[in-house]
């Protein structure tokens, strides 16, 4: 399974443990925004829920008769209301309507998500329905993808009430809600009480840091190790120059013996090289020395 499938697991075996009317409210109207839709034939309209994952139709099936004593089913992914009481009674308690023609509201009911617990409880069974959260050891990136903009503008205020920001950008005709910060989408399985995914998020996110980390200082210290060894390969070439030219003793004795120990230590830094000199000095005293040398090297190449 995937990551984001983990979360949604983890979510729906959560939300048998919510047992306030108020907040079975607000996961149902959540259901019902994201996946209903009104229909109709030769007889009347009837309100269609669909969702392919049968979990959620199930639970869609349970918070109905909680709410309303109601039995309903689902058959090929749809849960089919014609009961005009239940659908009335739906309208009345969810508010699930719009305008004198009925249609499934496109804005959230603020009535419905009132309290802190009732707007965790709805953003919660709307990433059930049409969230997804990318494996954190790969991307950061969590989303909604709603078919409504109203509704998806109303999301990302519910969501704002946590101090967490989403955006929205539409993609094929639909609105996708999403989210790139890792600290964000921590904050937001906090809302929807994903703690089993949070924890894992946060494991797998410092496994990622501390791999990245290594890479940066693993890459630097190759930077600084070819810089290394390119410098003392063209100082050797000078020295090297030099003694074919004329010998060391063509040098004054503190260059000569910088030369001497650069030949002994060719892999040795700038600081090391000032740690064998006697007496010891610094880096930029060995630096001045070898860029001498370079010169002495430079002029007698000139004089050919």
């Amino acid at each position: 399974m995937s990551f984001s499938s983990d979360v949604k697991t983890e979510l729906l075996s959560n939300i048998s443990t919510i047992n306030s009317r108020h907040c079975k409210m607000a996961e149902l109207t959540a259901i019902i925004n994201v996946c209903g839709f009104v229909s109709t034939d030769s007889y009347d309209e009837f309100v269609v829920i669909h969702n392919d994952n049968i979990d959620i139709l199930n639970l869609t099936v349970q918070l109905i008769y909680d709410i309303f004593n109601i039995k309903t089913y689902y058959v090929n992914n749809e849960i089919v209301i014609r009961d005009n009481v239940l659908i009335n009674s739906m309208i009345n308690v969810l508010g699930i309507k719009d305008s004198n023609d009925f249609s499934i509201n496109s804005a959230i009911n603020p009535a419905i998500v009132a309290g802190s617990c009732c707007k965790r409880a709805y953003i919660r069974m709307a990433f059930v329905c049409c969230g997804s959260v990318n494996d954190p050891s790969k991307h950061y990136h969590l989303e909604f993808t709603d078919n409504d903009y109203d509704h998806s503008q109303n999301l990302v205020e519910l969501i704002s009430n946590f101090g967490i920001e989403m955006k929205v950008v539409e993609r094929k005709n639909r609105f996708v809600i999403y989210c790139k910060e890792a600290e964000q989408i921590v904050d937001l399985l906090n809302v929807m009480s994903a703690y089993k995914a949070l924890f894992e998020f946060e494991n797998l996110r410092v496994v990622k840091e501390v791999r990245n980390n290594i890479n940066r200082i693993v890459n630097c210290e190759t930077a600084n190790i070819n810089k290394i060894v390119s410098t003392s390969v063209r100082q050797i070439e000078d020295i090297e120059y030099i003694m074919d030219k004329k010998s060391l003793n063509y040098l004054p004795d503190n260059l000569r013996e910088v030369a001497e120990v650069r030949l002994k230590y060719p892999d040795a830094s700038l600081k090391e090289l000032g740690e064998h000199l006697t007496p010891k000095i610094g880096k930029s005293g060995v630096n001045h020395r070898l860029k001498k040398i370079h010169e002495i090297a430079e002029n007698l190449k000139g004089d050919l």
